[in-house]
């Protein structure tokens, strides 16, 4: 039953505390088969999960994936957008202000390549159409 609850409750969360002692469990499960008395279940139960725990959770820590929030802007690179004018670009119906090497007029069809801040990097990509 413990295997269980251990097993259930990680499936939960991502805190990577549980398992160890679940597997703990399951290691009980031998102990039983062998007719261990409940004093020896229990030592065994909590000296196992606890080195378990201090052992592999960093570990498990380091090579699980970090968790990076998005914001609206992340998305925009790669996007293309409309000058308006010659401080503000329209991309995904939202006006920012743009920087470039190149002379660019309203109209001008453009391609973000990078987010400095809140200002666009932009080029070029096709002309204007009339």
């Amino acid at each position: 039953m413990i295997v269980i609850l251990g097993f259930g409750i990680e499936i939960f969360t991502t805190q990577l505390i549980s398992i160890w002692f679940a597997i703990s469990a399951l290691i009980n499960l031998f102990l039983i088969s062998m007719h261990a008395s409940l004093k020896w279940q229990l030592i065994q139960f909590i000296v196992t999960g606890t080195i378990l725990l201090l052992i592999f959770r960093p570990l498990a820590k380091k090579l699980q994936p970090k968790f990076q929030p998005m914001n609206a802007a992340d998305g925009i690179v790669g996007k293309t957008g409309t000058i308006l004018n010659d401080q503000r670009v329209k991309v995904d119906g939202q006006s920012w202000k743009y920087a470039t090497d190149t002379k660019l007029d309203a109209g001008d069809l453009v391609k973000v390549i990078a987010l400095n801040g809140v200002t666009l990097q932009v080029q070029k990509i096709k002309e204007k159409e009339d």
